[in-house]
């Protein structure tokens, strides 16, 4: 999973010194987006905002908008991006991908030139025609126009029924406005959709079969599309693993202690890198500090006194990447001494221009059943016992508390991977200190999956893909030439 809270500034800085996250990235309209029809075809045209020399091209295909009935009139326009081959005459194939959120979308990621070649290695654009779906809502197709102001009056942390049950009327209530804004698109965002979209634009380039790669979000839409479609698949890598097999208490309390892991990891770097804005400082003793001054009403949104849980949702954010921890240190200490959130501000899910698709397509992927109030307090209880620095703050815990009341019925019962024997081997990435998707994710998954092996990195931060080049080379010989890592197990 990603959250995309980091900000374009942010981006800019970090690709300056080499280390260009796979987030957002500029996303201008592809020129053929009006050409769509319902042809099986794609016209093909140069995309806007590229010169002459760029070989990347861009268009739409028109869709049905619920897969469940193909032959209504009620449709829906997906955009698309195709780079080709560098090096025809090695050229292995068409290479699909899902980049992570949900609510990020792909064409940008080959739109942008430098995205381009640090999110995709030279042997994957040498060898593979790279292709890009932007899924429904996101990035280059027509947005959700959801407004979703989160409230912060409501604790995401109920200590008791009452509160419990206000936290879902709340997310009711903004699911609500989000689907009357968002019209019938709203309720099409599930993974099982994307993976139809994308097998779509698949047959309509002639291909038999496609190679895969899936990051975070991304490993989810790779089980749909493996699921449905498995004869369609020459290869197949999952970075940064959901295990979708586990119910939603479960991801949070794991999800929890990988977050704990993660301010350590974050404290034992500060302490070892003096041009951290917190070195010196004994940042497992400052965390909890900071989040009692907030509980003080001492910190401020404005004239808004602000919660500890938002200083919480920021530093997690701030966790996803090694090449955040200064800017999160500077923010941190920034916000101890004003007493002001803002410097803390857009790593939160308020100042995310995606959270609003973010939680609209989570929802319907992450089943919390009606009725899960109930448990919420003693949900809350025992993830702030795994993970106390934050109190119990985790990316999976936003989702289970988050969809909690959520309108509209997931389509998803929590299973394994369900595919046939002789479905392609298939390569999961992990990382030992990964604060969204655990080790235990991958492992579960491994043991789960017949024919799978699982390719572990040292490191901190979420997916190979954004943290570990090493681990990113093997998995694209894996992608190349179904070499499978020999430190795979």
């Amino acid at each position: 999973m990603r959250h995309r809270k980091t900000t374009r500034a942010a981006l800019c800085a970090l690709a300056a010194v080499g280390l260009l996250t796979p987030s957002a990235t500029a996303q201008a309209a592809p020129a053929a987006a009006r050409k769509a029809s319902t042809a099986p075809g794609i016209t093909w045209e140069r995309c806007a905002g590229t010169d002459e020399s760029d070989t990347v091209r861009c268009g739409a295909i028109s869709l049905p908008l619920d897969w469940s009935r193909p032959g209504s009139p009620e449709r829906t326009e997906v955009r698309v991006a195709r780079l080709p081959a560098a090096d025809p005459g090695r050229r292995v194939g068409t290479l699909f991908f899902n980049p992570g959120g949900p609510g990020d979308g792909e064409v940008g990621y080959l739109l942008d030139g430098r995205a381009r070649q640090q999110y995709f290695p030279a042997a994957l654009r040498e060898r593979f025609d790279i292709v890009a779906v932007d899924p429904r809502g996101t990035g280059t197709n027509p947005p959700l126009h959801c407004r979703m102001p989160i409230d912060p009056a409501v604790s995401r942390f109920p200590a008791d029924r009452a509160a419990a049950a206000d936290l879902v009327r709340s997310n009711r209530r903004l699911g609500t406005a989000c689907a009357r804004a968002g019209g019938p698109l709203v309720e099409h965002l599930d993974t099982g959709t994307i993976a139809r979209d994308m097998d779509a634009v698949r047959a309509s380039l002639g291909e038999r079969r496609i190679s895969f790669l899936g990051i975070s979000y991304g490993s989810m839409v790779a089980q749909s599309y493996a699921e449905l479609f498995p004869g369609r698949v020459r290869a197949m890598v999952v970075d940064g693993v959901v295990d979708r097999a586990l119910p939603w208490q479960r991801m949070a309390v794991l999800d929890a202690a990988a977050v704990e892991d993660g301010v350590s990891r974050f404290a034992q770097w500060s302490a070892g890198h003096p041009e951290s804005a917190l070195h010196g400082q004994d940042v497992s003793a400052f965390l909890p500090t900071l989040l009692r001054r907030a509980d003080a009403g001492e910190i401020k949104d404005g004239e808004r006194p602000a919660r500890a849980e938002e200083i919480a949702q920021a530093v997690n954010s701030g966790l996803q990447m090694p090449a955040f921890y200064p800017m999160l240190a500077t923010a941190l200490r920034r916000t101890a001494e004003t007493g002001s959130l803002a410097p803390l501000g857009p790593l939160t899910p308020a100042q995310n221009p995606e959270y609003p698709a973010y939680r609209s397509i989570v929802c319907q992927d992450v089943p919390v059943p009606a009725g899960a109030e109930a448990a919420l307090p003693e949900l809350a209880r025992r993830v702030r016992e795994a993970a106390p620095t934050l109190r119990g703050y985790s990316e999976f815990w936003d989702i289970a508390s988050g969809c909690a009341g959520w309108p509209g019925q997931s389509r998803w019962t929590p299973h394994g991977w369900r595919v046939p024997a002789d479905f392609p081997p298939v390569l999961l990435l992990s990382g030992a200190h990964d604060v969204a998707t655990p080790p235990a994710f991958a492992e579960s998954v491994r043991r789960a999956l017949p024919g799978s092996r699982l390719l572990r990195w040292e490191g901190d931060g979420h997916t190979a893909w954004a943290n570990s080049p090493a681990t990113v080379d093997a998995a694209v010989g894996y992608l190349a030439d179904l070499a499978v890592p020999p430190t795979a197990s």
